[in-house]
């Protein structure tokens, strides 16, 4: 609440507006003093008194103010919310200084007052308690759950452990199983065992589909109890499924209405935009479930600031050898370029390395050459041109017709057993369905159609589906024995996501099998994502 008052005062004046609230500055055009209402100071003197410095300059003290003013006479600090930020009014700076030094609050010189994330405010409160100061939240919310819920699911040990781990930090952390080790479950525990208002955070549309019938079925909820964020979709309930890019459009409807936040696939909450997501909510329980929580930039090191630390991890191998996942092999089969394509993949690469060897030519990592290439496009055509033909090496080797006829060859031998086939690019996908008369899940697939092919492959009506970059992350994808993949990119999590298609318990050995173009691109693509990343990576 800002007090405009015309230059010119006096110094007695000036003394009397400090009584009932801070200067904060001038106005645009420095006609004006403006000054900022104070509760606090207004509550340590007679309220006859604030009325009438108050009406002296235009400002006349609302009814609903006075009660706000009346509960604040023993305190010292008041905490509320101006526009997305926590500000502080005081009497005593100390414990805000104190506060400073542990990097919760900070001082915004525009608007002349300490304030800090929404995020922090639990934090705050209980430092402000170690310090003995006398401090009201004037922020309104109710994190009660009003719906009934009820398990029907029991966890197994290992989900148990991760969801005791997760309470022991607080409510608050990162559990890392891999894909099929069904981390929803331990989703749906802790709602029931907390019993607030959640929200849930997804990467794509399809997910909040599955979300919307996990938790109907195993929390026996209706679905008209559940909002949805996304898709056209702008209902927010005491339990909402939200993408994370309508949240982050949302940020000012959501920030003040759930107790527990559940980031789903929360590699994804770290990026510059979602995080945000978490610095405006006041939030008190966070949790995060993810199969592959290391990221390239690093961004992986914010998980203790936005949602806590990692608190419980699983290998696939340690699930294997419980019974809970499938055991599985992994097989690399190499194939030569033609003499035409190898032709044209090594002209293709000598433009590129020879733009690389003269540009930058201390740089001899594949990957940093790579990125450093990128950043120089922005400005040089002729990084732009060397990033070309690169791209179209990498399709070449990527793309070579002789995976085509070792794929026929391995489809005969897997006639029986359901089988997956991945591709970084869909023209590779759309000539396997051409040609081997299977049908195919790309970006562009209509939702009815992508739901029948699923469906009949989960019934074992079709027993081969063939996809580009379309099924690998978070989709509830029938199981298969046996992936194939014909190309991808460096990332391991995307590699995982592949392997953990074939994870889920069965009988026989599961198998993901690469065909890999020999002497190309193709084979270091491969070893990057094949490389395993230790989570202690994560703590330097």
């Amino acid at each position: 609440m800002i007090i405009k008052v015309k230059r010119g005062l006096h110094a007695e004046e000036y003394s009397e507006l400090l009584k009932v609230a801070d200067y904060v500055g001038t106005s645009k055009t420095g006609e004006y003093l403006l000054f900022r209402l104070n509760l606090l100071k207004v509550s340590r003197i007679p309220l006859y008194e604030s009325r009438r410095i108050l009406a002296k300059y235009g400002f006349p003290l609302k009814y609903e103010l006075t009660l706000k003013i009346k509960q604040l006479k023993d305190y010292e600090l008041r905490i509320y919310l101006y526009g997305r930020y926590l500000t502080f009014e005081y009497l005593n700076e100390a414990p805000l200084r104190h506060l400073e030094l542990l990097e919760l609050v900070h001082y915004d010189d525009n608007i002349r007052a300490y304030v800090s994330y929404p995020s922090h405010l639990w934090k705050i409160v209980e430092e402000l308690r170690k310090l003995d100061v006398k401090f009201k939240v004037d922020i309104k919310y109710n994190f009660k759950l009003s719906l009934n819920v009820h398990e029907r699911f029991k966890l197994r040990d290992y989900q148990h452990e991760a969801f005791l781990s997760w309470l022991d930090k607080g409510c608050k952390g990162i559990i890392v199983l891999p894909v099929a080790a069904g981390k929803t479950y331990i989703a749906y525990k802790a709602i029931s065992n907390l019993k607030v208002k959640t929200l849930i955070l997804v990467p794509t549309i399809d997910l909040i589909s599955q979300w919307v019938e996990g938790l109907s079925k195993n929390l026996s909820l209706s679905k008209e109890d559940i909002g949805v964020l996304g898709g056209g979709r702008k209902e927010i309930k005491e339990i909402t499924v939200s993408t994370y890019d309508s949240a982050y459009l949302s940020i000012d409807s959501i920030m003040l209405n759930f107790g527990l936040i559940v980031a789903d696939e929360c590699h994804h909450a770290v990026s510059e935009k979602f995080r945000e997501i978490f610095y405006f909510n006041i939030a008190p329980y966070r949790l995060g479930l993810t199969a592959t929580p290391i990221r390239q930039d690093e961004l992986h090191k914010l998980y203790p600031v936005i949602i806590g630390p990692i608190v419980y991890t699983k290998t696939s191998e340690e699930l294997q050898r419980r019974g809970y996942l499938a055991k599985h092999r992994e097989e690399r089969i190499f194939v030569d370029l033609t003499w035409n394509e190898l032709k044209e993949y090594n002209k293709l690469m000598q433009k590129y390395e020879e733009y690389c060897n003269r540009a930058i030519p201390d740089i001899k990592d594949p990957l940093e050459r790579f990125r450093k290439v990128v950043e120089l496009a922005y400005k040089d055509p002729k990084a732009r041109e060397a990033l070309k033909a690169r791209l179209k090496a990498r399709q070449i080797a990527l793309n070579a017709e002789r995976k085509i006829k070792v794929l026929e060859k391995l489809l005969k031998k897997y006639a029986d057993e359901k089988v997956i086939i991945f591709s970084r690019y869909t023209d590779i996908i759309r000539e396997i369905s051409k040609r081997f008369f299977i049908p195919k899940i790309l970006h562009d697939t209509p939702k009815e159609e992508r739901n029948m092919i699923l469906k009949l492959f989960k019934e074992g009506k079709i027993t081969k589906i063939a996809t580009a970059m379309a099924l690998d992350e978070g989709v509830d994808v029938p199981d298969a024995s046996v992936a194939i993949i014909i190309s991808g990119t460096g990332s391991s999590r995307e590699y995982i996501q592949r392997l953990g298609r074939i994870l889920r318990p069965k009988d026989k050995e599961a198998k993901l099998i690469e065909l890999i173009t020999r002497k190309t691109l193709d084979v270091y693509l491969s070893e990057r994502r094949r490389r395993r990343i230790s989570l202690e990576d994560y703590f330097l």
